[in-house]
């Protein structure tokens, strides 16, 4: 947290700030134990290896790349508009990447926004004319990113272009195609309350405002091509493969809705009047209705908490926006529908944002009621009716009433595609599945990954406003990067040690970002792309590869320094990765957890930095068992981290060591709590087997040496 402080400091006063190391006596020392003796014990040996280290530290100096000034929007929401559009609205050329074949996201499927109650597309359509029509705003709509490589300032992505069938500057929007097509399917936009062609406009306010053909459902009969009279089908389109350079990415993907057929009490998809509040949103454009006999509805019953703050079926969390989206729907339907009764039956609450309280009271005031106690049960009373079971748990009682028409408010959930987007970018995912932060409170819209910034649902459920003031937010770190013209490069990089390279090619097959290349004069890395995982060192067999700032000589003094201090037994050496694990090691300490003082933890750039003579040497030195701990999402996948484990136990094995002496695991930020339980469990599995015998530890100084 402080490292950077410290550097900066010491460039203040002339001194190299890779000269810095830091020695975690806090989170990980006395913040983890109530005992002081065997903490300061601990201490010593931390310091130890700080010292060590630092005493084979060596002056590193930063380089400084020019950017481009482009920005890739992954998502075309409201959230990844809103960016688009205050980056070009400053002179930043943007590229606005959007699967689906037009951009709007949800927000163009609502009817209308809590708690003004103005009308969504009233809102959302000037921005969508204002995003098609500007000059450095490239909409690239039925496109998804299939690579990304590269690092802040110089990122590089490889975009397929799925075939629209249609020419979007052609295109009328006449419909002529639509209503010879002979194929008619559920319309998602619609959320399968209505149908649509194999041909069809998206929504009418749609962007681009074209016509575009449904792949998966056409029968490739094409009458629609005899139809359009401007020549606008063409049914040779093809896939189109695509590169663009850019200097940042925007991450702005959006949410889903958890599927309440899972939750199997409340009946949705046995009967046409369940409906989602989202289904409900679009009843509502098109005149409210229940759907088993169009009828209009008497009496609506919401049912909030479907899968979310649900720990067996569900999500533990709180989806946040569904509570006054009901109250929002309540509140309107009772403007459009006379004498409708309107019931939410509710778990808590929750009106926490500008103006939500007043909107809530208002709701009271104009006849909502609101029952606390989530609905148990639907059950149908009939081809029309259905009957809502619950508790309102204020006065103990049971309950149970027909209603015309049911509405479950389901969990938000992430997009999908969005872990495989993150493992691409490099970017942390959270135990509720949302891509995670910086830092919550300080780094709101930062990812772990320089000039990757996140916006809106991707982060968590949220509603419009909080969508729109992060895309705000990450444009502006966005121009803060780019607007430089410079950025600042790490110095911490892989390097080759030249006159021993015989150029094999073992550590361009390991490179995730593929920065190494082999030329005429051997291996090279290509600074720029290189992340400085050091995966690349261990597989190198003339040890002809190295890391600044986590050379071999650095690694074997801390690890030596660590080991070799006199202290509490049986000594545990945990080696961790740098940036999720160690942070999850930390939050440990942050959290007061206590876990036996016996283990120390080294710092690595990831697990694939080690070596197995990293491991033998920590064991001649003096410590009686090794942990390895990875992140998860890091550039070390679960395949290559097992692969790499079980090589190194082998190898350790090998020299007279049991293997239950090597323990490893993967870590998430977010399960920072199970590390205590890993240090404590291993601790004690150390504890039966006692210390190194002190001839195996002489054989295995001696194989060290050797």
């Amino acid at each position: 947290m402080h490292l950077r402080t410290f550097r900066d400091l010491c460039s203040s006063e002339g001194l190299n700030p890779y000269f810095v190391e830091m020695a975690n006596l806090r989170e990980q020392c006395s913040w983890t134990t109530f005992d002081k003796e065997s903490a300061t014990d601990k201490a010593i040996d931390i310091i130890a290896g700080a010292v060590g280290r630092a005493a084979k530290s060596e002056p590193l100096i930063p380089t400084e790349m020019k950017v481009s000034n482009d920005v890739a929007v992954i998502g075309g929401g409201v959230s990844g508009i809103c960016a688009s559009l205050e980056l070009a609205n400053q002179g930043y050329k943007v590229f606005l990447i959007e699967r689906q074949p037009s951009i709007g996201g949800h927000m163009a499927q609502l009817s209308k926004t809590y708690p003004t109650l103005d009308c969504s597309l009233c809102i959302l359509s000037p921005k969508l004319a204002e995003t098609k029509g500007h000059r450095l705003i490239e909409l690239m709509t039925n496109t998804e990113v299939a690579t990304i490589d590269g690092s802040a300032g110089a990122y590089s992505l490889a975009l397929t272009r799925r075939p629209r069938y249609v020419n979007e500057n052609k295109c009328t929007g006449c419909g002529e195609c639509a209503k010879v097509c002979p194929v008619e399917v559920a319309d998602e936009f619609e959320e399968r309350t209505a149908s649509r062609k194999a041909i069809y406009l998206p929504f009418p306010q749609a962007v681009p405002n074209a016509y575009v053909v449904d792949e998966k459902n056409c029968t490739k009969c094409w009458l629609c091509v005899k139809a359009c009279k401007h020549g606008a089908i063409n049914p040779r389109e093809i896939v189109i493969e695509k590169k663009i350079e850019v200097g940042a990415i925007i991450v702005a993907t959006g949410f889903r809705l958890f599927d309440p057929s899972v939750l199997t009490q409340y009946g949705f998809g046995t009967h046409p009047n369940i409906v989602t509040n989202l289904q409900l949103e679009r009843l509502v454009e098109h005149g409210i209705y229940r759907p088993s006999d169009r009828k209009t509805p008497r009496k609506i019953a919401w049912i909030l908490c479907v899968g979310s703050r649900d720990s067996r079926n569900g999500q533990l969390y709180c989806s946040k926006i569904c509570c006054m989206a009901a109250v929002k729907e309540a509140v309107l339907l009772r403007e459009l529908v006379p004498n409708l009764e309107t019931w939410i039956f509710y778990t808590d609450l929750r009106a926490a944002g500008k103006g939500y309280e007043e909107f809530y009271v208002r709701a009271m005031e104009d006849g909502v009621k609101f029952v606390r106690g989530r609905g148990a049960e639907v059950i149908p009373a009939s081809a029309d009716e259905l009957i809502v079971r619950a508790e309102d748990t204020l006065i103990g009682e049971q309950l149970e009433s027909i209603f015309d028409l049911v509405v479950l408010c389901p969990a938000i959930l992430p997009e999908l595609g969005s872990g495989e987007l993150a493992e691409r970018l490099g970017l942390h995912i959270g135990s509720d599945g949302f891509l995670l932060e910086r830092h919550y409170k300080l780094r709101p819209v930062d990812s772990q990954n320089e000039g990757v910034f996140l916006s809106g649902c991707c982060l968590g459920p949220k509603d419009v406003r909080e969508s729109v003031v992060e895309a705000l937010s990450a444009a502006s770190r966005t121009a803060s990067l780019l607007g430089k013209g410079v950025v600042t490069i790490s110095p911490e990089k892989a390097y080759v040690i030249s006159d021993r390279c015989d150029s094999c090619g073992e550590c361009v097959k390991v490179c995730p970002t593929r920065a190494i290349e082999i030329l005429p004069s051997g291996a090279t890395v290509r600074f720029i792309s290189c992340i400085g995982c050091g995966i690349c060192v261990p597989i190198c067999p003339k040890d002809a590869i190295d890391l600044k700032n986590s050379t071999e000589s650095q690694l074997m003094a801390e690890i030596e320094g660590v080991a070799a201090a006199p202290a509490t037994k049986p000594k545990i050496v945990a080696f961790i990765e740098a940036t999720s694990a160690y942070t999850a090691c930390d939050l440990v300490g942050l959290a007061r957890k206590q876990y036996p003082t016996n283990v120390r933890v080294i710092k690595v750039p990831s697990i694939g930095r080690l070596h197995a003579r990293h491991l033998i040497t920590a064991l001649a030195a003096g410590a009686d068992g090794v942990i390895l701990i990875e992140g998860e999402g890091t550039v070390l996948g679960e395949e290559a981290f097992r692969v790499r484990v079980s090589e190194i136990r082998k190898t350790v094995s090998s020299r007279g060591v049991e293997p239950l002496r090597v323990f490893a695991t993967r870590t998430t930020i977010p399960q920072y709590a199970k590390l205590a339980s890993v240090f404590q469990t291993f601790t004690e599995r150390i504890q039966k087997l006692g210390s190194l015998h002190p001839e195996t530890r002489s054989k295995i100084r001696q194989l060290a040496v050797a």
